[in-house]
């Protein structure tokens, strides 16, 4: 049977996913190799967070009974269903509707803690790591796509090719828009530079098609106001293949929470 305490780690990897900050155009820390380290022990940093409120707000002894009296139960009726005993079977329905009462009980202690913690993991998450990192954390040999278009976890070429093309279009509007309004005079430059990324984008130079687009935000930019400049925006990646920041947190939370479980003595299976 499976830990319910896992309901949080996969809550809250799946709204980063749903809802994930957009890195810094311009991050603190754009080394990959430091990134990825960082991350990971912001990752860890947090279950252990977690694991605390855990200790506090629950009763774990109770939810290590609940979790062998329903698993007994669960192997037991498994066992009847197979050796079609019918008069076992019938009795083990009987405690079904106990088991289930025992189970809800368990998953609502699991929210308590687990409604706590989304409150600080939420502020680092949108306030803080957005501000000191990139879109991206790390590299991986190959793609992790496994789901696809669906949920990426890694760059595609497909992805950067298109952010450039919905970038620079998104260029060449404000210009015309400025240029309509008489605003800025130097529309061309930004407009050469925005092909240019295009250009370099198709070629397979995406490092080189994203630095052509912050040349294009610097130009189109200068000649306006503090309340005039456009907001900088970049490809999501730089490559294929690289990992992205929800991405790299999710797979080093859920790969180091049994650990820091088995540290802290917080999981459901612990002493049984």
């Amino acid at each position: 049977m499976i830990d319910l305490s896992f309901i949080a780690y996969f809550l809250q990897d799946l709204l980063l996913q749903l809802a994930p900050p957009r890195g810094s155009v311009h991050p603190i820390i754009s080394n990959m190799i430091s990134a990825a380290l960082l991350i990971t022990g912001v990752a860890i940093a947090l279950q252990f967070l977690y694991a605390v409120l855990r200790r506090k707000m629950t009763d774990l002894g109770k939810m290590r009974r609940i979790m062998k009296e329903t698993t007994e139960w669960r192997k037991e009726y498994m066992d009847a269903m197979k050796k079609q005993d019918k008069d076992r079977v019938e009795k083990l329905k009987k405690k079904q509707q106990y088991v289930n009462k025992m189970q809800m009980e368990m998953m609502q202690m699991n929210f308590k803690p687990m409604i706590a913690f989304m409150i600080p993991m939420l502020i680092i998450w949108w306030a803080i790591l957005p501000a000191v990192f990139g879109n991206t954390v790390a590299m991986s040999p190959t793609s992790l796509n496994i789901l696809g278009d669906w949920i990426p976890i890694t760059c595609t070429t497909a992805m950067i090719e298109n952010d450039v093309e919905q970038i620079t279009g998104e260029l060449e509007a404000k210009v015309n828009e400025m240029q309509a309004a008489g605003i800025g005079t130097r529309g061309d430059q930004v407009i050469a530079l925005a092909n240019d990324a295009k250009e370099l984008s198709a070629a397979g130079n995406y490092l080189g098609a994203r630095e052509k687009i912050l040349e294009a935000y610097n130009v189109l930019n200068a000649g306006l106001g503090m309340d005039e400049k456009v907001t900088e925006r970049i490809p999501r990646c730089a490559a294929e293949n690289e990992i992205f920041l929800w991405a790299w947190y999710a797979i080093t939370s859920i790969a180091f929470s049994s650990i820091v479980m088995k540290v802290t003595k917080t999981g459901t299976d612990y002493g049984l």
